[in-house]
């Protein structure tokens, strides 16, 4: 029971399906969990019980959100029911019931959570809430009760159904500080994580965060330097058919002849880091979401990447940055810092995978797209 987060093998044999004691963790529609929870984190399915909502909201110290929330702020006198496959619209804001519920009290057991790699490049925001939380995506400490998403499309409809999942969450011993790891202490790794660092001799060996930098030479495959979201489609996505969709509906291929581009306004963009990960198992990745002197931009949808991710491949795999533009046309310049990451120590090892396909659909990613989309066509076709 060390420092870190919880590996697969804890979530399931401590939490889930302990030889004493209670189940910590379970699923109210008693659908089995088993296949949700991955090296590092757990996939949070949506239930069956929704509610449109005046705006985006947290609760807050005190308050609850079946009780304080919902009753305040949701256009619906009942909950609504999802009968068969549910579109969400762009822009309008939804709240889910999880399928997911826990009790981690005596436990000293944290959590935080994130949209999934693959609905994050949808540009769909997903928060998680729960009660007496002031801040979203943050179980508070021995948290026991229900967690709720909320869901907001912003480019593209989505098509979701009781099950669907949206959201991770990532299961933790330790503040924040003790789970993170210092460059210090990566220095004395066997090997570094992340390929293709800069040297910088005034950082602090005590911080945390690591610079990653964007990357704006041609993808090998596409020959592109990124990808930016059409404006207007009508056709809303199901995030269940994998590599179904024509990537060229939906996106338009981004160039850098000059080595820049310039971010539109209110437009995503998939772009992706000169660094490469190679993450060992027995650390994982949190990618800051925004920091406020980086310009008027943000990366749009933190995320985790798990023990082993990169480690198919010599050259390991590049992060992939969402990206949008704000207020103001912005210009980013390749080898810019883009985001902030910082390793994360595990409680315990994850096991190494045993087949390629074992290691992630984004693997060998360069630049790539959600998984329900087909492959962008090479420089060849």
């Amino acid at each position: 029971m060390g420092i870190g987060i919880l590996s697969q093998d804890e979530v399931l044999n401590e939490l889930h399906q302990p030889p004493d004691g209670p189940c910590r963790i379970w699923r109210p529609s008693q659908e089995p969990l088993d296949g949700l929870i991955d090296k590092s984190s757990i996939d949070l399915p949506l239930g069956d019980t929704y509610w449109t909502m005046k705006g985006s909201c947290r609760a807050g110290a005190g308050m609850k959100v079946a009780s304080d929330l919902i009753p305040r702020f949701s256009h619906d006198r009942t909950p609504r029911q999802i009968r068969g496959d549910l579109t969400l619209e762009r822009n309008h804001v939804y709240l889910f019931k999880a399928d997911c519920e826990l009790n981690l009290k005596d436990t000293k057991i944290l959590g935080k959570a994130t949209a999934k790699s693959s609905i994050g490049r949808l540009d769909v925001l997903v928060r998680l809430l729960c009660d007496r939380a002031s801040e979203f995506d943050r179980l508070p400490s021995e948290y026991e009760g229900a967690l709720y998403a909320e869901v907001t499309p912003i480019t593209f409809g989505l098509i979701v159904r009781p099950g669907t999942c949206l959201s991770q969450l990532r299961l933790f011993r330790g503040t924040d500080r003790l789970v993170s790891m210092t460059r210090e202490e990566l220095l004395y790794e066997e090997s570094l994580p992340v390929i293709g660092a800069r040297h910088d001799e005034e950082a602090d060996l005590h911080g945390t965060f690591h610079p990653f930098r964007l990357e704006l030479g041609p993808d090998p495959e596409c020959g592109c330097s990124g990808f930016v979201a059409k404006k207007e489609r009508a056709e809303p996505i199901d995030p269940h058919n994998k590599g179904h969709y024509d990537p060229r509906d939906f996106w338009e291929p981004v160039e850098a002849p000059d080595g820049a581009i310039e971010l539109k306004t209110d437009r995503l963009y998939i772009l992706r880091s000169k660094e490469h990960l190679r993450i060992p198992g027995h650390m994982a990745l949190e990618c800051e979401a925004y920091t406020e002197t980086m310009g008027e931009w943000r990366i749009e949808y933190a995320g985790f990447a798990h023990p082993w991710f990169g480690r198919s491949r010599p050259e390991g795999s590049p992060l992939i940055f969402e990206v949008r533009g704000h207020n103001i046309p912005t210009i980013l310049t390749d080898g810019i810092p883009l985001g902030n990451v910082c390793f994360k120590r595990m409680s315990q090892p994850a096991p190494e995978p045993g087949k390629p396909e074992d290691y992630g659909q984004y693997e060998k990613q360069e630049l790539k797209l959600s998984g329900c989309f087909k492959d962008w066509p090479t420089q060849e076709s």
